[in-house]
């Protein structure tokens, strides 16, 4: 699909009309300069034509802002890639000399340009304002309020007007893949690796990246959309409401992903916040791989993998069916592996065991184990199994009392069904349902 940028500089309101474009709340939208700094992408249809809208960090020339370089490049390179750029500029400041230095960039890209005058709220400040916009060299001027949630339908049409015939391809389904983790483990820089490009931001700041970033890649023939998102920190860490719907796009993110890389740092594994973070993976049915990431800075003495390895099983019993794999995206080392096992765990999540081969566990296996009862002589009795569709797998006893069965029996059964098949990777859900004999 074609891509449209939106860019200017800090506060002009480029996130509120992202999220006008979109008709939710994508971008985080804040009065602090600087707050968005990746590219944020969302898919948007006007006129019958789909295109995706990326929000851009505000651009600041002339400042010692710590993150400007990154911000300033994130965002040619989003100009670089977009089909039509919007240029917001804020009708109240009027037009600026860092307005007119955008205006300069934007002109040698050679892309089209929709100037956006935003924030003007009456027909007199158009009449007075939109005259001076044009001084910027670009033809087409559209007065605009986020706000009001006016000027937009004008803005889209000449967008849309200006784009390039659409490729007429069949679309397939990809891979939805999410890396996620406490902050600084280096998930921006896997992301980068993976993507091919410097999709996200990567600095040694922890917390660079806050909103959810997205990339599609093709991989010998395989569609993934890879999801890097803010590093998780703690609830009593959460200082800012920045920080908190950086959190709760992350937790979105994991929602709408089919696998989820959790990815762990080596020097510091396998902290509380990391056990819950892979707890809500798991429990929102999603594919769990964990990735060691910082590999190469662990001293290769007494066989660390070994000792990593246990220590993982130790500390997350309730993940012992993860692939794990230990890399560093720094170097490179072992991240061509995770491709292949991102397909495999994919895989997983959709298998299927038939009816009568879950039926044939229920007479063979079941019935010599110690059937849970309520010691009054009333044990619990399966009738027989079946597997309902969807992902990830679910499985329904039909039994005499679902009240009988213990929590340490499901855990039973889910070992059978997982000793019949190649679940790694993937939660498995139990359900109890009541039946006459």
């Amino acid at each position: 699909m074609a891509i449209i940028a939106i860019v200017g500089r800090p506060n002009v309101g480029k996130s509120s009309i992202f999220n006008r474009i979109l008709g939710k709340r994508t971008a985080i939208v804040d009065d602090q300069p600087g707050v968005t700094r990746d590219r944020l992408y969302g898919e948007a249809e006007w006129a019958g034509r789909r295109f995706y809208i990326v929000d851009t960090g505000g651009i600041m020339p002339a400042t010692d802002h710590p993150f400007m370089d990154l911000i300033s490049k994130q965002v040619d390179l989003a100009v670089k890639e977009s089909s039509a750029v919007i240029f917001v500029v804020d009708g109240r400041d009027g037009i600026t000399p860092m307005d007119e230095d955008i205006a300069q960039k934007l002109r040698r890209s050679g892309k089209p340009v929709i100037l956006a005058m935003n924030k003007l709220d009456s027909t007199r400040q158009e009449e007075t304002l939109l005259f001076e916009a044009y001084r910027l060299g670009f033809e087409t001027v559209v007065a605009t309020s986020a706000e009001h949630n006016s000027g937009f339908g004008e803005v889209l049409d000449a967008a849309v007007a200006v784009l390039p015939p659409e490729d007429i391809e069949s679309e397939e389904d990809d891979i939805r893949v999410t890396l996620v983790g406490r902050p600084n483990v280096g998930k921006s820089s896997l992301f980068n690796v993976l993507a091919g490009e410097e999709r996200s931001m990567v600095s040694d700041i922890a917390g660079t990246t806050r909103d959810v970033v997205d990339t599609l890649v093709e991989i010998e023939g395989v569609k993934f959309r890879f999801l890097d998102t803010a590093g998780l920190r703690r609830k009593s860490r959460i200082s800012t409401d920045i920080e908190y719907y950086s959190n709760v796009r992350t937790y979105e993110a994991i929602d709408r992903c089919h696998v989820a890389m959790v990815i762990l740092d080596a020097q510091d594994p396998v902290t509380e916040q990391d056990k819950r973070l892979i707890g809500q993976v798991l429990e929102r049915g999603k594919g769990l791989i964990i990735v060691v990431n910082k590999w190469d800075l662990v001293s290769k003495e007494g066989q660390p993998g070994d000792k990593m390895t246990k220590l993982l099983i130790d500390e997350l019993p309730f993940a012992a069916h993860a692939p794990r794999v230990f890399i560093s995206a720094l170097s490179g080392r072992s991240v061509t592996k995770l491709p292949e096992l991102i397909i495999k765990v994919d895989e997983n999540r959709r298998r299927r065991i038939s009816t009568s081969e879950l039926n044939r566990l229920v007479k063979e296996t079941l019935v010599f184990e110690h059937m849970p009862g309520d010691g009054k002589g009333h044990n619990l009795k399966i009738y027989y199994c079946t597997q309902a569709d969807g992902a990830p797998p679910a499985f329904v006893f039909f039994v005499n009392d679902q009240e009988l069965c213990s929590k340490s029996f499901k855990r039973h059964l889910e070992n059978c069904i997982r000793s019949m098949a190649d679940f790694a990777g993937v939660p498995i859900k139990i359900f109890m349902r009541n039946r006459k004999e």
